[in-house]
Order: structure tokens, then C-alpha cells, then sequence
């Protein structure tokens, strides 16, 4: 076992949306498929979209305009940024130890092996976390068992801050404007180490794109 060094953020999110607001009681949601999604999805493999090994969120059922499609639980853990170093070393090991890296052949515990594969996770956890605008922007949110970490982004997104922007069609990806999200400095020199784009960046990078830049 573990012990994750975070804080406890307020109960309310200003600003946020109502997709990141908190759930009084969270442990009485029975969540229809994924949690902690309130709408019936699956997690899937888009490789032809986002390359090998990517998944999306996908919807296994109608979901109409405006409806709100995930609440916010203890599956998200806040971390202040003076911890994060502390906190990516042991989920990153963590991860390790889930994906048998505990295995006795000899080259799987190389240091330089094990040293490629703790870089990778906490890359991982980096991308699948995120950080929301100011003033809610001194807290790294990790979701390492919570479903919410698989939502891509688009430039033209299923979904937005306070739900679904549109009627959503079974088999259609649930996606995000990235740009939403905060990009304070402090986060931005954390993702830059570990060779990883921030929400913001993401959203910028496929703007330019798009844009021809």
C-alpha cells in the first residue's frame, strides 16, 4: 500500500462548470457502465484516430444536448504542485508493478529497463491528468481509476464544461476542447521534464494544425 501525499480541495469548483462540480455523495451513483461516467459508454481502442495503443470514450447509448455525463468522486486525487514529484514516483511504480514488472527474467529488471518504464508512466499519469482554469490552477487532478482520463480532445468536441454540446449518437467519441483547462507555469515546467504537452498545449498543437501552421 501506498500513501498519496495530496489535499483536500473546497467542496465547490468556481468557475469550472458544472461537469466539475462535486457530488455531496458520490458513493450512491450507480454509474451505468464506466465510472465515473452517468451515461452509458465504453472505453475503446481508437488507434486509426490517436495512434496504436490510444483509447477514447466512446457512447453506447443516445445521449441528448445538455446533459451532464460525469460527476466528480474520491477517484480524483489533488495533488499541490510542490508534491507532484512524490506523488508521480509511487503511482508510477505503482503501474509498474500491475503491468508484471515483477517478472524474474533477468533483462525486465535492468536498471535501464526499469528506468525507460518508470519515465513511461509517469508520462502516462501526466497525460491523463489535468489542471482546471484559474482559480482552481494550483492543483494537479489525477484520475488513475477513474474513466474520465480516456476523454480525448477534439477541435470540435461532443462535449463542454457543462455537459454535452449536442445530441450525441451511439458509437460517436465523447470529446473535449482542451483549451479549457488551465496552464499555469508551475504545470507547464512539470510536463515539459517528462516530455509531456499540457491540456492547453494539446489544444494549441491541434489548432495550428488545423490552421495549416
Amino acid at each position: 500500500k501506498i500513501t498519496i501525499m495530496s489535499t483536500k480541495a473546497d467542496d465547490s469548483i468556481s468557475n469550472a462548470g458544472a461537469l466539475f462540480e462535486k457530488v455531496p455523495d458520490a458513493s450512491r451513483i450507480t454509474f451505468p457502465t464506466e465510472p465515473a461516467f452517468v451515461v452509458p459508454v465504453a472505453i475503446k481502442l481508437v488507434p486509426e484516430l490517436y495512434g496504436e495503443g490510444q483509447y477514447g470514450v466512446i457512447a453506447t447509448a443516445p445521449i441528448p444536448a445538455k446533459t451532464k455525463i460525469w460527476v466528480w468522486t474520491d477517484r480524483v486525487r489533488q495533488i499541490p504542485p510542490d508534491e507532484i514529484e512524490h506523488y508521480l514516483e509511487q503511482q508510477a511504480l505503482a503501474m509498474m508493478m500491475t503491468r508484471n514488472d515483477r517478472a524474474s527474467d533477468a533483462k525486465t529488471q535492468q536498471q535501464d529497463n526499469k528506468e525507460s518504464r518508470l519515465l513511461e508512466a509517469k508520462q502516462i499519469i501526466l497525460r491523463q491528468g489535468f489542471v482546471l482554469p484559474a482559480p482552481n490552477d494550483q492543483i494537479f487532478n489525477s484520475n488513475p481509476t477513474d474513466a474520465g482520463r480516456f476523454m480525448n480532445h477534439s477541435n470540435t468536441p461532443t462535449c463542454g464544461p457543462d455537459g454535452t454540446l449536442r445530441d450525441v449518437e451511439i458509437g460517436e467519441e465523447l470529446t473535449m476542447d482542451y483549451s479549457f483547462h488551465g496552464n499555469p507555469t508551475w504545470y507547464q515546467e512539470i510536463c515539459r521534464k517528462y516530455s509531456v504537452l499540457t491540456e492547453a498545449q494539446v489544444a494549441e498543437k491541434c489548432n495550428n494544425k488545423l490552421n495549416g501552421d
